[in-house]
């Protein structure tokens, strides 16, 4: 998840770029004093850049907007403390405004990960793509250094690597940038007082400095300066570069060329035909030229606004995939450590998801996109094909209501792709109903054979070795799935065995309640109605949280039977320390009238559907101590909009909160989302968070061990 701090140039053109991205998602922008309602003129138009601009976007409110259906937040904050990134859930900060160059001053960012947009004031390590980001090792605040940096490091480094230069110096002939003037000022600080309109002006660079941090070999053998043109985008590099080896100016170029992150241009361009373009280091092949047998002169041209921004977006790619592997390192079945390529895939997902049963429409697709990013992981790998699985319900048998065919147009629609339903599941007919003419199969609805829930170890049958033949690699990222030792979770033979991202978010998400590495303060908010389900999950709770709050129809349990109070009470020699639901909404039975009432005035025949205002003002005031609200369980019983306003109510003072919140899935997410707010973490697994926290394991994970 991604904040973008700024929104100018830079800025806007780093978003327009992430809007299509598939694995990374802007969820908060900070831009002070800016008017929401101005937002699609603002993105749709520009008088620089062409691209697509037709966008999608609908305001929610004064400070939250949606594009393409994702949500996003809208901050007006100069102090960049004041934001508070990760309630968003919210990783990495990309920082445009040109302000936050020191480690000190983007330290005021609370979140994992910062990236300036600029030469840093401070030693700042520094990373440009194609240059040393292979250097990278988790740094939490980094450099991307400047957009001639960006343009002229990659061409240095190749020549460096290749030839070692001997010497090299260069013009940046920059264009204009937003802190320059239309007219003469009388600020005599430097010589952008002047009007760009009217001068060719000199100008200092930072990018000799950041060569050496780059490339420290090159320290003392390059230098630089600047002039300032008045076209509003798109620069080039007059670079000349003298290496130790002679060759042929074409050779040269077509070795460069090779690289794939060095572009040569043949045709005779002007700067204004590079706009928008999005290589950060295009060799004009007829304005270059070879002086010596050893000696270049090199022009390279490059958008400073969009190139650089692409550049930037690659960095924080990198970053997210070298985070992501160092995590996993512990783990070989993580995804990003198989090939995919020509390979048949079995996908275990979970889109067992709330529909409408008289229309079949789709009530939440959280489910399905949640699982958007391995999909497009193994596409990218280039497969032969993928077939999806998953459960729809509860089906005893085939029932047809549960069928996927009456959801493939809806599907389509969320994945942005074509799906060939395999009608008869897993079925001989299905292997011969593979072909060329389709990558993306959707299983029918795994639970119409009862072969997947009567799974053992054991189990010897024809359906299981269907299964089998259907693919040569499994994928698992249905976590809402793996605590049930099912066929489709426990089922597959092969070596070749792999979890996704999804599951990966969820582990790593459930370790923060688990291991607590970083000390913080956890309260654990628990509700529904079940309260023989929660022994387990309450019991490891009080020995790894600091408190826990108890409401929903648990309390009817503690209140009326002596062996739960008892339980509560033995656990309160625990770690956790224990809050009661005091009041709430009661009632004789769910039809019937309800009346207000006190935890220790309730009645025996009377019992409590929703949370009271004494217990939610209560609740607040409790949250205020903690780091990590974790909440399962509804605070009443929200399917009766009457009953729903507690829970309603603790939804918003969660957002307002500024804490991190943890949704741990179930009935409670499916509430949640309803609202389209965003918190660290909305899982998709009710019983498995539960299951995971009560025992630190589960039994689709352990399959991978």
């Amino acid at each position: 998840m991604i904040g973008i701090n700024g929104l100018g140039r830079i800025g806007k053109s780093i978003f327009i770029q992430l809007l299509q991205h598939k694995h990374l998602q802007v969820k908060a922008i900070n831009v002070p004093d800016f008017d929401i309602h101005n937002l699609q003129s603002y993105l749709e138009n520009d008088s620089t850049h062409s691209y697509s601009n037709k966008i999608d976007l609908h305001i929610i409110d004064d400070k939250t907007f949606s594009i393409n259906g994702d949500v996003i937040h809208l901050l007006n904050n100069r102090d960049a403390s004041k934001n508070n990134w990760r309630s968003f859930g919210i990783q990495y900060v990309i920082d445009s405004t040109g302000v936050y160059l020191t480690q000190e001053k983007c330290q005021q960012h609370d979140v994992d990960y910062v990236i300036m947009c600029a030469p840093p004031k401070d030693n700042t390590p520094q990373f440009v793509m194609n240059v040393n980001h292979q250097n990278y090792n988790g740094e939490k605040i980094i450099s991307n250094a400047s957009c001639t940096t960006n343009c002229i490091c990659p061409v240095l480094s190749f020549l460096e690597k290749k030839y070692q230069i001997e010497k090299a110096n260069f013009t940046t002939i920059h264009a204009t940038t937003s802190s320059q003037n239309t007219i003469d000022t009388n600020n005599f600080r430097n010589r952008t007082s002047r009007s760009i309109f009217n001068n060719i002006i000199p100008h200092s660079t930072g990018a000799s400095k950041s060569i050496r941090s780059l490339i420290p070999s090159l320290d003392g053998k390059v230098k630089g300066t600047s002039l300032r043109v008045p076209v509003s985008n798109v620069s080039i590099v007059d670079l000349n570069v003298t290496i130790k080896e002679d060759v042929e100016y074409q050779t040269l170029l077509t070795e460069m060329e090779a690289t794939g992150y060095i572009q040569v241009n043949k045709r005779n361009l002007v700067s204004s035909d590079f706009n928008t373009t999005d290589i950060p280091s295009i060799i004009d092949a007829n304005a270059s030229m070879q002086l010596t047998s050893n000696e270049y002169k090199l022009m390279i041209w490059y958008d400073n606004e969009w190139s650089y921004s692409a550049q930037v977006v690659r960095m924080v790619e990198h970053m997210h995939q070298y985070n992501i592997s160092k995590n996993n390192q512990i783990h070989p079945a993580f995804i990003e450590n198989f090939s995919f390529k020509g390979k048949n895939v079995i996908l275990r997902v979970d889109w067992n998801v709330p529909f409408d049963q008289n229309t079949f429409e789709i009530c939440d697709s959280f489910r399905i996109v949640s699982s958007m990013e391995t999909l497009e992981k193994i596409i990218e790998g280039d497969p032969n094909r993928i077939m999806i699985v998953s459960h729809l319900g509860r089906p005893k048998g085939k029932e047809m209501q549960y069928s996927w065919t009456h959801f493939k147009s809806q599907i389509e629609r969320i994945l942005g792709r074509s799906i060939f339903i395999l009608e008869k599941g897993i079925h001989p007919d299905s292997l011969s109903e593979f072909n060329s003419n389709h990558q993306l199969y959707l299983c029918e609805n795994i639970r119409f054979h009862p072969e997947e829930t009567s799974f053992t170890s054991d189990s010897k049958n024809e359906i299981v070795d269907i299964f089998n033949k259907m693919g040569q690699i499994y994928v698992n990222d249905a976590f809402g799935c793996m605590h049930r030792s099912h066929l489709s979770i426990c089922g597959f033979n092969s070596n070749e065995k792999a979890f996704g991202y999804l599951v990966q978010k969820e582990i790593n998400c459930l370790e923060l309640i688990n291991k607590n590495s970083n000390n913080q303060k956890i309260l654990a908010v628990i509700g529904g109605g079940k309260m023989n389900d929660k022994l387990a999950l309450l019991e490891q709770l009080s020995k790894k949280v600091n408190g826990i709050y108890i409401a929903g129809g648990n309390i009817n349990s503690i209140l009326k039977e002596e062996k739960y109070n008892e339980y509560i009470q033995k656990l309160e020699n625990n770690q956790a320390n224990i809050h009661l639901m005091k009041d709430g909404l009661a009632s004789c039975d769910f039809q019937g009238k309800y009346t207000y009432c006190k935890a220790n005035e309730l009645p025996n025949d009377t019992y409590f559907f929703d949370i009271g205002m004494q217990s939610v003002i209560e609740l607040n005031n409790i949250i205020q101590e903690y780091d990590i609200i974790f909440w399962n369980g509804t605070l009443g019983v929200v399917e009766d909009e009457k009953y729903s306003y507690g829970s309603r109510t603790f939804v918003e003072l969660l957002v307002n909160s500024g804490k991190k919140v943890i949704i741990g899935g179930g009935d409670t997410a499916c509430f949640v989302n309803k609202f389209k707010h965003t918190f660290y973490y909305v899982s998709t697994g009710g019983g498995a968070s539960i299951d995971y926290i009560s025992n630190g394991r589960l039994v689709g994970f352990d399959f991978f061990s």
